[in-house]
């Protein structure tokens, strides 16, 4: 039995490669980062009651990290992973919204146990990732060497890409559009969509950097709304983004195929 997110992905498709195979000449339109702010806001109003205890539940989840943190710091890095749990059911959420589809909070929890593998190793990747960059960063900047300043340049990009294919993967891997997709493909798209928007995805990461700065200081936010918001941003940009870049690899593909 095919699902309603199946069929969706599935009609996507279709539509993206013209309805009858053939790629669409024209790729879907470009997605826009003002927009995508916007519209999160407008989600975030009539989808509140979802997404707060969604963002709650993450809270509770950073906050507890946080304080074990406090005493015992190697085990709240044991621990950071966890968050990716959390994470990907406020995704989940945002990724239904972004695509219409009808959506409950019991989404969420659900998308924990379907994405429970590829969520963890998203989680233990990204914070070895944060650790290593981190330590690189702290240790170059802090040095007379110009090898270790360079060494800290290259953590500080390192950092910098983490941040922009998180922002792709997320959203990608709990896409109902692609739920038929395997994992290496969402993955591997991720990674083209950074290499093919790397501006964009650069100020996608800004905005995103200061939205959770400023939740900080305002911690209920973070707590509460700003994990969600972003989520929501994130989805809102870079699901038509994907759409557009694929309609485009299809249309080349086919035209290389008639030219060849």
């Amino acid at each position: 039995m095919v699902s309603r997110a199946e069929a969706a992905g599935g009609e996507a498709r279709r539509e993206a490669a013209g309805g009858d195979g053939a790629p669409l000449s024209t790729p879907p339109a470009r997605p826009s980062i003002p927009f995508a702010l916007r519209a999160s806001v407008v989600d975030f109003f009539y989808n509140s009651w979802r997404l707060v205890p969604a963002n709650l539940v993450w809270g509770v989840a950073f906050v507890a990290v946080g304080f074990v943190g406090l005493s015992a710091p190697l085990l709240a890095l044991v621990l950071v992973p966890l968050l990716a749990l959390p994470t990907v059911g406020v995704f989940r959420i945002a990724a239904l919204i972004a695509r219409g589809e009808s959506v409950a909070l019991s989404d969420a929890f659900a998308a924990w146990r379907a994405y429970l593998w590829p969520s963890l190793a998203a989680g233990v990747a990204i914070t070895l990732v944060i650790v290593v960059a981190t330590w690189d960063l702290a240790t170059g900047i802090t040095s007379d060497s110009l090898l270790l300043w360079a060494l800290a340049t290259l953590a500080a990009w390192a950092l910098l890409a983490c941040a922009a294919v998180s922002i792709a993967f997320w959203p990608l891997l709990v896409d109902p559009a692609r739920a038929d997709r395997p994992l290496r493909e969402r993955v591997r798209l991720a990674g083209l969509l950074v290499i093919a928007y790397p501006l964009r995805f650069a100020v996608l990461v800004g905005v995103l950097a200061v939205v959770g700065v400023a939740s900080l200081v305002a911690f209920v936010a973070l707590v509460t709304v700003s994990v969600a918001y972003s989520a929501l941003v994130a989805c809102r940009w870079v699901l038509p983004a994907a759409d557009r870049l694929e309609a485009g690899l299809a249309s080349r593909a086919a035209a290389s195929e008639r030219g060849g």
